[in-house]
């Protein structure tokens, strides 16, 4: 996941907007995100076939 790669060059506090079309990623970047010690803002929202994460550096 890039977004992962691009979390660990984040400061404690940014916020990540990660945008996905794969129907999996709906269960798997929450779940990827807060296993690797960061927060999800807010539940997934589906727009169209994209899906939004918005991914919070907490350390």
């Amino acid at each position: 996941m890039y977004a992962l790669d691009a979390l660990k060059t984040m400061k404690a506090g940014q916020i990540l907007q990660v945008i996905a079309d794969c129907p999996q990623s709906f269960r798997s970047v929450p779940e990827e995100a807060v296993k690797h010690g960061y927060q999800l803002v807010t539940e997934p929202k589906k727009v169209g076939q994209d899906i939004y994460f918005y991914i919070r550096v907490i350390k």
